[in-house]
């Protein structure tokens, strides 16, 4: 076999093998490139817009053998002034030296949305790998099916599902958040939460100050420091595995109070004492966003 090849006259060629013609020609694959990376639409948009009969498989095939794009996951990022990032740079300096006192802090944060249909922030896009990343921001505002507040530290943690507005909120830390905190740290601890409307009241203050309870500084635009965003994130994949949806808030409600109740301490303890991290990260990164 190998001698007939090698001393034939006529060059080998390969038989013509009967498959279905390509269904796009060069311009055509050039087109759906330039729609997904310029344009930035999806694989359907792309399908239903460009006027050709192919199916979405080959619209996502054809942007594949680009070599230039990946689908990729947009990331969570915060949009930070220059003023954001100093306070952020002077928080970290004054919690520089901070150390176990972390232990006693107590943070805390109502995660606004928990959809029947699954979680936020699984927006997908093709990503040019010559250009830099895209991301978005989720606003603090903004509704959700469930409204979850709770709080944890060191030794132990505190939920209460309900919107918090400042009366509610009030109520909370009185009957939730004070007994909590003084059964696990006695008098020694630390509050944490954010510059929210509702956090930042006067009466809100007011009653803070009443109780005698320290609140630690917080800067403004910083999730990405509070260790409790990566509860939320390993709630989130414990509740919507595997592509889990729900028909009923009261499902979703004990399916998000299963997985809080059941929570690992030693996780919670690790991100508590991330902390020291953290701080040490916003100086090494001249304030901007962290990646935790």
């Amino acid at each position: 076999m190998i001698y007939r090849v090698l001393t034939r006259k006529t060059p080998y060629e390969p038989k013509p093998r009967s498959a279905r013609p390509r269904a796009t020609d060069i311009c055509s694959d050039r087109r759906i490139q330039r729609m997904a990376s310029s344009q930035k639409m999806s694989v359907h948009e792309i399908t239903r817009t460009s006027l050709l009969q192919i199916s979405k498989n080959t619209v996502h095939r054809r942007i594949i053998e680009s070599g230039y794009m990946i689908h990729a996951k947009m990331a969570r990022r915060l949009p930070l002034s220059k003023l954001h990032i100093s306070r952020r740079l002077q928080w970290a300096r004054n919690h520089m030296s901070y150390g176990d006192k972390w232990m006693a802090v107590l943070f805390s944060d109502e995660k606004k949305k928990w959809n029947l249909a699954g979680p936020d922030g699984n927006i997908k896009y093709w990503h040019v790998l010559r250009k830099e990343p895209r991301n978005f921001f989720s606003r603090q505002s903004g509704g959700g099916s469930v409204m979850v507040w709770a709080a944890f530290g060191f030794n132990g943690q505190a939920y209460l599902d309900g919107r918090q507005n400042s009366p509610k909120y009030i109520e909370t830390l009185e009957n939730h958040l004070v007994p909590f905190a003084e059964n696990i740290g006695g008098r020694n601890w630390e509050y944490q939460h954010d510059n929210a409307p509702t956090h930042t009241s006067s009466a809100t203050k007011n009653y803070l100050n009443s109780k005698n309870v320290t609140v630690l500084e917080w800067p403004p635009m910083s999730p990405d420091l509070n260790p409790i965003e990566n509860v939320w994130g390993i709630m989130s994949r414990k509740v919507y595995g595997n592509g889990r949806k729900f028909y009923s808030v009261y499902a979703l409600k004990t399916a998000i109070e299963s997985v809080w109740y059941n929570f690992e301490p030693e996780i919670l303890q690790t991100l508590i004492m991330s902390m020291k991290k953290r701080v040490y990260d916003v100086l090494l990164k001249n304030g901007k966003t962290l990646n935790y």
